[in-house]
C-alpha cells in the first residue's frame, strides 16, 4: 500500500506498528510492510490519521485554530491550541475595556492529558442550574504561543459571554482595544471541540475531522516535563494524541513486540489519556534523537480492533511510512534539538 508522505513515520500491525528514522540510524524493516509515505512534519501540521483505513484522513498547519469549544455531551469546556504552546490566565475582573494589559498572576496550559477539569479556561460560567446559567463574563488574557522559532503571536483578551441555542457568544480583541470582534460559535456535534481562529475577525474551521473518522493524531503539544533541576518547566514536544471518543492505548517495556498476540490483550491496562501513546518513543542524546527500542504500544480503536505500535527511527529527511498488514505505520520527523 504506497502513501504520499514526507518527515515523520510510524508502523502499525494489526495490534500496530509506528516506525520513524534518524538519518544515523540503522533502519529495521519488518517483514511483510507495505510502505505508505505521509508528506506532513509534526512541526507544522496535524495530521489526522484513521485506523481502520490506515490513512491520514485530515491534515492542517498548527497555526490553523486557536480554540476550541467544547460540542458534544452536556459540557462547556474551552481549550486552548495545544500545538501553538498558548497559555491563559483569567484576570478575575469583567471590565473589557479596562483591561489593557496583563494582570494575570498566574498564566496556565492545557493538561496534555486531556482531563478537561485542568484547562486553563476553566470554568468561565457556572452551569449548576442548566436551565439558569450564570455568566461572570470575566476578562481571560490569551498568550497565542509562538512559533517553532521562538517568536511570540502575542496576547489577546477575551470574555466568554454566553451558551443559548447552541451557540457560545465571545467578545475578544487586541489588548488595545484594536481588532475588537463578537462572535458566535455554533457547536458543532460530530466533533468533540468545534475549532475556532481568532484571524480575519473570528471563524469556526472544520480542520479536525467528525470523531467517527479519525483515532490518532500526529502533532506537536506542549506538556509539562521535569527539567534539570526538577522545576516542572512547559515544554513543546512532538507526538501522538489519541481520540478521546474512544481511542485507548497501553504501553509495554517488557515484552518482544513481535511475540505480542491478540490473546494477550487482556494483560494490558489501557489508558484513556489524549497522550497516552504520547512522545515518549524517542529520547534526545548527544545532540540527537534516538529511538526508544524497549517501548511499544497496543492500540484500541473506536471499533474496538486492536493494533501494535512501534517507533524505529525518527529521520529528519525525507524517507518511507511503513504499515504492516495487520497494522503498521511509519512517521517521519523534522528535528528541532532540544525538544
Amino acid at each position: 500500500m504506497k502513501k504520499d508522505v514526507i518527515i515523520y513515520s510510524l508502523i502499525f500491525i494489526n495490534l500496530l506498528l509506528l516506525q520513524g528514522c534518524f538519518p544515523k540510524d540503522e533502519r529495521v524493516v519488518p517483514l511483510d510492510i507495505d510502505i505508505t509515505e505521509i508528506p506532513y512534519s509534526m512541526y507544522d501540521t496535524q495530521a489526522w490519521f484513521s485506523l481502520r483505513d490506515m490513512a491520514v484522513v485530515a491534515s492542517n498547519s498548527y497555526l490553523d485554530w486557536d480554540l476550541g469549544f467544547e460540542s458534544t455531551g452536556t459540557g462547556h469546556h474551552i481549550i486552548l491550541n495545544y500545538a501553538r504552546y498558548m497559555h491563559a490566565g483569567n484576570t478575575g475582573s469583567s471590565d473589557f475595556y479596562g483591561i489593557t494589559r496583563n494582570i494575570c498572576d498566574t498564566m496556565i496550559y492545557d493538561s496534555s492529558n486531556g482531563d478537561l477539569n485542568k484547562t486553563a479556561i476553566g470554568q468561565w460560567a457556572d452551569f449548576t442550574d442548566p436551565l439558569n446559567p450564570v455568566y461572570p463574563k470575566n476578562v481571560y488574557i490569551i498568550d497565542m504561543g509562538a512559533d517553532n522559532n521562538g517568536t511570540p503571536f502575542g496576547l489577546k483578551k477575551i470574555t466568554f459571554d454566553s451558551f443559548e441555542n447552541n451557540k457560545y457568544s465571545i467578545h475578544f480583541s487586541n489588548l488595545d482595544g484594536t481588532d475588537e470582534h463578537t462572535y458566535e460559535v455554533t457547536a458543532d456535534h460530530e466533533r468533540s471541540f468545534t475549532l475556532f481562529s481568532f484571524k480575519n475577525g473570528g471563524s469556526t474551521v472544520a480542520l479536525q475531522p467528525v470523531d467517527s473518522n479519525w483515532d490518532i493524531c500526529f502533532t506537536q503539544y506542549s506538556t509539562i516535563l521535569f527539567d534539570d533541576n526538577n522545576i516542572a518547566t512547559p515544554y513543546i514536544v512532538r507526538g501522538v494524541y489519541s481520540n478521546m471518543k474512544g481511542t485507548t492505548a497501553a504501553h509495554d517495556t517488557i515484552n518482544s513486540f513481535y511475540d505480542i498476540t491478540a490473546g494477550d490483550i487482556a494483560s494490558y491496562t489501557f489508558s484513556s489519556a489524549q497522550d497516552a501513546v504520547g512522545y515518549e518513543w524517542k529520547d534526545f542524546e548527544d545532540d540527537s534523537y534516538k529511538i526508544n527500542p524497549d517501548i511499544f504500544y497496543i492500540i484500541r480503536d473506536q471499533l474496538g480492533g486492536y493494533y501494535k505500535l512501534k517507533f524505529t527511527g525518527y529521520y529528519n529527511t525525507s524517507g518511507n511510512a511503513d504499515i504492516l498488514p495487520s497494522s503498521a505505520l511509519n512517521y517521519r520527523n523534522k528535528i528541532t534539538p532540544g525538544l
